[in-house]
Formats: structure tokens, sequence, C-alpha cells
């Protein structure tokens, strides 16, 4: 009897910490994570596709033609997300821990919760626009249907995708990654067709002879923000990578995912939209894939990425679920709680989404503003100054005495590099009004 009660006992704990490891801040073991190479793979792609990479090639659209946007495209998503990649998924593979714990090492116990805030900026703000690109579709699949609706159902597809988030996420890992394992192939296939349509509809000399909608007289500032716009969208994963990273089982599966599907496949499908953009002359994707695809074929585009949307979404909330666990008051609650904390911040798309949907662009360029420094910060950190060895158990102390409490919690250096790297930005290029400094 006193072998089954240790046994029972034993069980017990193990479920314990495994609720913990994965709905809370213990760092993961290589047996508990979910990605190998292809679910790696999958998720990073259905993640891009089915996100803001169908948002950011309708921005890139209002400044530059398709060549000049293809180029910065590529170029600026490839360079970001090496610089972000390195550190983050580096460290979260080696040590298994989540993105905030990580950014103790280098900003301290209280400094990381300033990363904390542009974090969860970063997270539920792009799940907002998100989630109101899923109720843009059903709207137009409405619309296409013959049904005169009108803006309020985008409000309440948020609402919709907002519960359907909450159903994912409060389910585990595991479904995220089941579901994208599903969603990856299909959504292969419709972005292929989608160009070939595209191309056989329209040609490349149209496409490529298309001006931009909404440019500023000077080419070269048109140029620069579009490379800007596409080195911010890169900076921009450093929360996803972080969750990602952590989560993967190899070194190669934490890093090489990340760079092939976030910058060059993203590029490649932003591009796709880009072209779509400035050929139907809107910037808005659930607006052009009937005009290209046709009645049947932008059906079935509309559907899978409303789809791909919604499992993007919830990783988004299981990351930001997993962050809340930084703040005192949140950290005993149960995993639901969380989930619907995280939702939060997203009601405001649910009343304002079409004046929310429209400031994306300035919100993409707003993460490089936010992310720029940081990620300089931590690659320096890690890569340089602690060639990458981290002391795991100081990143969870936060007595005065441990390695990563520096003074009174603050790392200073680090928090007065980022202050410049805000300020320097600033100086530079608006992202708001996007004047832009004559250098």
């Amino acid at each position: 009897m006193s072998e089954e009660k240790a046994s029972s006992l034993s069980a017990d704990q193990q479920a314990i910490i495994r609720e913990e490891t994965l709905y809370g801040r213990l760092p993961l073991l290589p047996e508990e994570r979910e990605y190998g190479a292809l679910g790696a793979n999958a998720t990073c792609f259905a993640y891009a596709v089915a996100t803001w990479c169908f948002l950011e090639g309708g921005y890139m659209a209002d400044y530059l033609g398709a060549v000049d946007g293809l180029i910065c495209l590529v170029t600026g998503s490839l360079i970001g997300l090496f610089l972000v990649t390195m550190a983050p998924a580096l460290a979260g593979q080696r040590y298994g821990v989540e993105a905030i714990d990580y950014t103790k090492t280098a900003f301290g116990q209280r400094g990381s919760r300033v990363l904390l805030v542009f974090y969860l900026i970063n997270q539920l703000g792009w799940t907002g626009l998100i989630l109101v690109m899923f109720g843009n579709g059903i709207r137009n699949v409405l619309l296409a249907f013959g049904f005169d609706v009108g803006t309020w159902v985008v409000g309440a597809g948020v609402l919709v995708g907002m519960w359907l988030c909450y159903f994912l996420v409060t389910r585990g890992v595991h479904w995220l990654n089941v579901s994208n394992a599903y969603l990856g192939p299909g959504l292969v296939i419709l972005v292929l067709v989608m160009f070939y349509l595209l191309l056989d509809g329209h040609g490349w000399e149209k496409i490529a002879a298309a001006e931009p909608l909404d440019p500023f007289e000077s080419p070269w500032l048109n140029y620069m923000i579009g490379m800007e716009m596409a080195i911010a969208g890169g900076l921009s994963w450093w929360g996803g990578i972080g969750f990602l990273a952590r989560n993967t089982r190899t070194r190669r599966s934490s890093v090489y995912p990340e760079i092939i599907q976030l910058g060059l496949v993203m590029a490649l499908v932003c591009s796709v939209a880009l072209f779509s953009s400035l050929v139907i002359r809107t910037s808005d994707p659930t607006e052009w894939m009937i005009p290209i695809g046709g009645f049947v074929m932008g059906l079935v585009a509309l559907v899978f990425v409303a789809i791909a949307n919604i499992s993007s979404s919830a990783i988004s909330i299981f990351a930001s679920g997993l962050a809340l666990r930084h703040l005192r008051v949140l950290r005993a609650r149960p995993w639901w709680h969380l989930v619907l904390w995280s939702m939060v911040p997203c009601l405001p798309f649910v009343f304002w989404p079409t004046e929310l949907y429209d400031m994306g662009s300035n919100f993409l360029t707003y993460n490089g503003t936010l992310f720029a420094p940081v990620v300089g910060i931590l690659f320096a950190d890690f890569v340089f100054l602690r060639r990458q060895k981290l002391n795991l158990a100081a990143i969870f102390d936060d007595d005065p005495s441990s390695e990563y409490y520096y003074s009174r919690g603050f790392h200073w250096p680090a928090l007065i590099c980022l202050a410049l790297g805000q300020v320097i930005y600033f100086a530079l290029l608006d992202p708001m009004t996007y004047e832009a400094h004559g250098a």
C-alpha cells in the first residue's frame, strides 16, 4: 500500500510540475517540447502566412511598386529575422525558458517588466489586427453571397474569433501544433494558386507597372520607409521567436524554420499581397481574394486564411498568457484566468475595428521602434558578454544577492541603451506620422 501511495504521489507531483511547465514559467525539458523539425516549420509557416504577412504586403503597396517592394520585403525581413533569432532562439531552446524570463539576464529582475509591457503590446496588438482581418473575411464572405451586412459584422467576427482562440488556447500547445500541421500544406497550395491566378489574370508587366497607392513625393523616402517596415516586421517576431524556440527539441529547429519561414517565405508571401494590392488597388487582403481568384477560389482562400488567423491569434494569446505569470497578482491564477486577461486588451477591436485596423502600418513601424534596441542589447549580452551561457537558477531567484538582480532589480546600462535607442529612432523617423529627418 505504501508503494502504491508513493507512486500516486509521484504521479500527482509530475502532473503539477507539467501543468506549471506548460502553462507557467518553469523551463521546458527536451521531452516536454512539442516541436520537431516538421512541427516547427509547419507552425512558423502557418504563423507567417496567416497573420500580418498579408497585412505587411498591403502596407508596402502604399509606398512602393512591385520590384522595389519585393527587394525591400525579402532583404529587410531576412535582416530583421536574423538579428531577432540569434539570441532569443538559441537561449530559449538551450534552456527552455520563456521570453520574458530570459530578458532578466540583460535587464534585471525588475527591469524585465519594461520588456513585458513591450511584449504584451506587440502580441496583443497584432492579435487584435488579425482578428479584425478575420472579421473582415466573414463580412466579405457574406457580401459575396448577396447579404447586405454592415460593418458591425466585423466587430462581431472579432468577438467570435476571441472565443475560438480561448477554446484552442485553454487546451494547450499540442492542439495548436496539430492545427498548424494540417493548415500548413493547405496554405502552401493556396498561396501558390493565388499567385498563379494573379499572374495569369494580369501578367507581370501590369503588376510591375502599377503605381503605389499613397506614396510620398520623394522616391528615396518611400524606399527607406519600405525597408524600415520590412526590418521592423522581422524584429516584431521577437516575442514569437522566444515562444517557438522554447518548444523546439533541437537547435536546428529553433533557428532554421524561423529564418527560412518567417524571413524568406513570409517575405515572398507578403509579395503576393503586395502585387495583389497594387493591381486591385486596396491594401485589405480580404478584399482582393475574390477579384483575383474568382468567386469559388476566392471564398476558399478567405475561409483558409480565416481559419489560419485564428490559429495564429491563439499562439499570440498563449504566449501572452505565459507572460502574465510575471505579474505577482496573477502568478497563482489558473490558466483559463490568464487567457481571459490576455483577451481584455483585444476588446477595443470589437468596438472600433476599422479605426484600429487603419493604424496597422503605424503599429508595424512602432514595433521596430520598440524592438530594434531590445534585439541589439540581448544579442550583445548573450553572444559576446555571456558566451551563450546563462545561470538558469539565478533567472528565477529574485533575492537581492542573486546574479541577475543588479541594482535594486534594474540593470541600468541596458535600460539606458534601450532609452537611447528609442530617442535615436524617433529622431530619424516618427512612426506615427512618418515624418523623417533628412538623414
